[in-house]
């Protein structure tokens, strides 16, 4: 089932937050951040594509071109379904806004960390396995820290690493 129009207006919401939350830790510049180009995709958006479940989120790299040049864009595909399952199973459907701003915060830490947003280069690209998954579920911890997020952080912020 996809996400209702009050959802998706959440979501946007949502969105706005995790943002501003993932700037401030990584302490990010406004003209900075301005580079990072994306889009959040959700069931109902033509270029969705299923995830697998039990998957919640992704971001895909996609190049885009733009006056022959090439740059960086990435896409926040949501899995409707499984985030309103995942919501009824945790009990979180009256607390869907947090739940929605711990998924793209850490969809939004996925892609600050496969960008070259912190100066690193495309050379330090994290990889994409269980380790870089922890890091990313540890960051958003730390990110999100706050009586609001500890239901939602106690139920899919399994265990931290150190970085």
């Amino acid at each position: 089932m996809p996400f209702s129009h009050p959802q998706r207006s959440l979501l946007v919401e949502a969105l706005n937050d995790a943002e501003e939350r993932t700037m401030e830790y990584y302490r990010i510049p406004p003209f900075r951040w301005e580079q990072l180009r994306y889009d959040l995709l959700t069931q109902k958006d033509t270029e969705w594509e299923p995830l697998p479940d039990p998957a919640l989120a992704r971001v895909r790299p996609v190049q885009q071109a733009h006056r022959d040049r090439l740059f960086d864009f990435y896409r926040i595909e949501l899995n409707d379904p499984g985030i309103l399952a995942a919501a009824r199973r945790e009990r979180l459907t009256d607390r869907l806004y947090p739940f929605f701003v711990y998924i793209l915060t850490h969809e939004i830490v996925h892609m600050v960390r496969l960008s070259s947003i912190l100066g690193e280069g495309a050379d330090a690209l994290p990889p994409c396995d269980e380790a870089e998954e922890r890091r990313v579920e540890d960051i958003s911890r730390r990110i999100l820290t706050g009586s609001d997020f500890e239901p939602v952080l106690r139920r899919f912020c399994t265990g931290a690493i150190p970085l």
